[in-house]
């Protein structure tokens, strides 16, 4: 026991999803997680049977700091469901804290997603889970007359979340800033549009 003690857990899930992020999967060790948690070997398996099973671990806590902490924590307020979607838009490309670490962006869906068909369909599983989100507050600012009418929810939902993992896949391979910069402003053009 006194592994946990010396390495909780959740340092080594933190570790791993920075340099998952920063390096990517394959280019990540189980040598180099260890030496940058400063974990034991034994640690880190009292807790993860295997490399796969901390990222599966790794990208739970980043899906956990997103609804928590980044674009998917504005989805679930009272305000006008037009104003959530759009503060949610504001807070995609933003770095999510995850412990103590500032370097975990959003970026990591797309490096782990595209290497691994496990973690794909994970998050897949939440990505569903979000669009269904969306389409309901979508559904609901209609019928509660905060959205015109005729407005479709699901075409909604579909965009924003699509808007959303294009963010990520942008910043990944291209880098460029301004091409986020006008996609984002269109999209708010385009949400307060819908606004009643």
């Amino acid at each position: 026991m006194p592994c946990q003690r010396q390495c909780p857990k959740e340092r080594l899930v933190q570790t791993a999803l920075k340099l998952f992020a920063s390096r990517g999967y394959h280019n990540t060790s189980i040598e180099d997680i260890l030496k940058e948690s400063d974990c034991t070997r034994g640690a880190l398996y009292y807790y993860f049977s295997s490399k796969e099973e901390l990222g599966y671990a790794a990208i739970d806590e980043w899906l956990r700091a997103v609804v928590e902490q980044g674009a998917g924590s504005h989805l679930s307020t009272n305000e006008h469901p037009i104003d959530r979607l759009i503060r949610a838009l504001d807070d995609l490309p933003s770095v999510v804290k995850v412990g103590t670490e500032d370097v975990i962006t959003s970026g990591i869906a797309a490096r782990m997603g595209a290497v691994h068909e496990g973690f794909r369909q994970r998050m897949e599983r939440v990505t569903e889970a979000l669009t269904e989100q969306v389409e309901e507050m979508v559904r609901a600012g209609v019928t509660g007359g905060q959205i015109r009418r005729g407005v479709d929810p699901d075409q909604v939902a579909h965009m924003f979340v699509t808007m959303g993992m294009g963010i990520q896949y942008v910043s990944q391979l291209m880098r460029r800033e301004a091409i986020w910069e006008d996609a984002q402003r269109w999209l708010k053009e385009y949400l307060n549009s819908l606004r009643k």
